[in-house]
């Protein structure tokens, strides 16, 4: 009696093509969770990955005055900035500065906010730069002159919509009241998921 000859790749052992191919796809349904999962673990550390970087880069920026993050908090950008957006301002010389940018800068009525307005003129005095700024959803430029401080200004480069209501929400006393009931929670649900299983059953 001859001996069998190995199966080549694509026979099958006498069995019906239709058994072969639902255990195939039963075999592949059944790596499939796993696959997905791993695929999905991979593509959250990589965003993490990301987001860790990008942090570490804004606050070194930040830390060296390389740039700045600021918060709209007025509707007057509109549509172009709206409030709650995240605004990174990168920090350029002040003689580069020309109509059409968006700055963010401290105007003379009030050093101690920052405006987020485009530039509509400049006026160069020597070594000091004035500009005029507006809003774009204003119907006539600011009422100030404002001269910019230092050698260099802060240039809006990049935006990011409506991250900024994290921040403001953050300065409302119930949210930080809501914030530590959420976690006290989650601490008395976890001392109370170890106690129920250590029970002995």
């Amino acid at each position: 009696m001859k001996p069998e000859a190995p199966l080549e790749r694509g026979e099958s052992s006498g069995q019906h093509p239709a058994i072969v191919g639902a255990a195939l796809a039963t075999a592949w349904v059944a790596r499939g969770p796993g696959y997905l999962r791993s695929r999905a673990r991979v593509g959250v550390e990589a965003l993490l990955l990301v987001c860790v970087g990008v942090a570490v880069l804004v606050i070194l920026g930040t830390a060296f005055n390389w740039c700045r993050l600021d918060v709209v908090l007025s509707g007057s950008m509109e549509p172009a900035l709206r409030p709650g957006d995240v605004i990174l301002a990168v920090s350029e010389p002040d003689s580069q500065v020309s109509v059409g940018q968006v700055l963010a800068f401290h105007p003379p009525s009030d050093p101690n906010i920052v405006v987020v307005h485009r530039v509509v003129n400049v006026v160069h005095h020597g070594s000091k730069v004035e500009i005029r700024t507006q809003g774009d959803d204003n119907n006539a430029p600011d009422a100030w002159t404002a001269v910019l401080q230092g050698t260099s200004a802060w240039r809006v480069s990049w935006v990011l919509p409506s991250a900024g209501y994290v921040a403001i929400w953050a300065t409302y006393p119930w949210i930080h009241l809501l914030a530590l009931l959420v976690v006290i929670g989650i601490v008395v649900w976890e001392v109370l998921r170890r106690v129920w299983r250590a029970k002995p059953r």
